[in-house]
């Protein structure tokens, strides 16, 4: 017996635990579900066991320490020991070596966990902040990067005017240009913090239902639409206003349904807040508080609460009347605080203390937020602006270049062979065949670029990809719009001068 003993408190070695690294976020959201439902005082081993069975990256940390307890009679001070060592996240190292030792001094779980989450909330704060520091000078920088490719492509454009590149290089010089704008916005997306906000499930609200729907069907047929247009040969200007518009739907219907979750994560930390405190001071059930509360209150939510109140009045299981409030709000903040607040509320914690501790973690999510909307509007804005100028740019000066070449070809046929060669000019090129390749390029490059920069937008603002849809198509049009508008200007400058 001694010998069992001696092997449980000292664990043979393991394979390293090298599950995903868990993000500050996940961590955070961890420690406070497994807080609130350590304030119902329940076992130990429950808690690990509904710990493990959260969806979260941390979560499968909890589900090793609960299997070596429940499989190979591990004490848990012993079992999270062994895991802690063994764990290749340093993060879960620390965390799991701190609960050990609290476990085997008999400090109590909900103490130290409701310590480690306000610890972990700051960690995660910092973590954000210094995310959006990055952010900011990424995005600054991006602008830099953008112009520097722009530059890049009328070099190129500038050289066929004096010597035949060839090819090859002109092709090389336009991939330069795309490779660096696409870095940047790479870098911003791995700058950017990672984080998901609306859900877009076929469960979820009417307007994420229905950007999905938009999404199987309008990409579809403006890829059709597209092909249609370029096999009738109407002008790329064109082609690129109709995709941009073809587009459009889908993006506004999108930004619509992110910008409604966005209103609802901002109620909900508020009416978990006072609901908690309403159900705690009137000592009735959840459904009895909830007919006491004004939903007015909470305009955003109000659809989404009244349903939650029928449900309640047609007896239908708690768990299954939150599970789809939580859906059908769309929002993955809402999905994960709810799953925090009814856990906690079924095994018997005070609904005030966790009604307040899913507040403040849904308000500090709410507040980080905000300050990367205040950067990601400011960069949105000024990148639409300056892709219109560095397409207008490099369009006009494409144009000016082939009128010009027009213009030296026709003055050239029309004069004698000694007064040409007056002209003077044996090394410019301005009839070279090259020209037509780099007007190709060029025109892919618009397009790319503006595929790049609506991705560089989405990536910054953050949420869900469909949202940039928005962004592209209004970037498409725009880029259109130049193609169209300016060779006429350039054209009527020629004419007057």
């Amino acid at each position: 017996m001694a010998s069992i003993s001696s092997s449980r408190s000292l664990p043979r070695p393991a394979s390293k635990v090298s599950f995903k690294e868990p993000s500050e976020f996940d961590l955070f959201y961890q420690l406070i579900y497994m807080s609130a439902i350590a304030s119902a005082g329940i076992a130990r081993g429950q808690l690990f066991q509904l710990a493990a069975r959260l969806v979260s990256s941390p979560a499968e940390y909890f589900k090793r320490v609960h299997l070596l307890c429940e499989k190979l009679g591990y004490n848990y001070p012993a079992a999270c020991t062994a895991v802690g060592q063994k764990s290749t996240s340093e993060a879960m190292k620390t965390l799991l070596l701190r609960f050990a030792d609290a476990l085997s001094s008999g400090h109590p779980e909900v103490a130290f966990l409701t310590q480690e989450a306000e610890v972990q909330g700051n960690v995660y704060e910092k973590q954000y902040d210094r995310n959006l520091s990055s952010l900011t000078r990424w995005t600054d920088a991006y602008g830099a990067l953008v112009v520097s490719a722009t530059l890049i492509v009328i070099v190129n454009l500038t050289s066929t005017m004096i010597y035949d590149l060839g090819a090859g290089m002109s092709a090389g010089l336009i991939i330069t240009a795309v490779l660096a704008s696409a870095g940047g916005a790479w870098i911003i997306s791995r700058a950017a913090p990672c984080e998901a906000e609306a859900l877009f499930v076929a469960t979820g609200p009417a307007l994420q239902r229905l950007a999905l729907r938009l999404a199987k069907a309008s990409l579809p047929a403006t890829l059709g639409l597209c092909l249609l247009l370029g096999l009738l040969r109407v002008s790329l200007g064109w082609l690129l206003i109709v995709a941009g518009l073809a587009l459009l739907p889908l993006g506004v219907v999108s930004l619509r349904a992110s910008l409604e979750v966005e209103k609802k994560d901002r109620e909900i930390g508020p009416f978990l807040r006072t609901f908690g405190a309403v159900a705690a001071s009137t000592g009735t059930t959840l459904a009895a508080a909830l007919d006491q509360l004004d939903p007015a209150s909470f305009p955003s939510l109000l659809p989404d609460l009244k349903r939650l109140g029928w449900r309640f009045k047609a007896a239908i299981a708690p768990a299954l009347c939150w599970k789809q409030f939580a859906v059908e709000t769309g929002s993955k903040l809402i999905n994960d605080t709810i799953t925090v607040f009814y856990d906690a509320i079924k095994l018997g914690s005070d609904t005030a203390t966790v009604g307040s501790l899913c507040s403040q973690f849904a308000t500090t999510e709410v507040m980080l937020r905000a300050r990367r909307r205040g950067i990601s509007s400011t960069f949105s804005n000024l990148t639409i602006v300056m892709h219109v100028a560095v397409c207008a740019l490099m369009i006009i000066i494409l144009e000016v270049i082939r009128t010009f070449t027009d213009l030296i070809a026709a003055a050239a046929s029309s004069q004698a062979e000694e007064a040409a060669a007056s002209l003077q000019l044996p090394m410019l090129s301005f009839a070279s065949p090259i020209l037509g390749t780099v007007m190709t390029l060029t025109y892919a490059m618009v397009v790319v670029l503006a595929l790049v920069n609506a991705f560089a937008i989405a990536a910054a603002d953050g949420g869900h990809l469909l949202k940039g849809s928005f962004y592209f198509s209004i970037l498409l049009a725009l880029s259109g719009v130049c193609l169209v508008v300016m060779p006429p200007l350039v054209q009527a400058f020629f004419r007057v001068g």
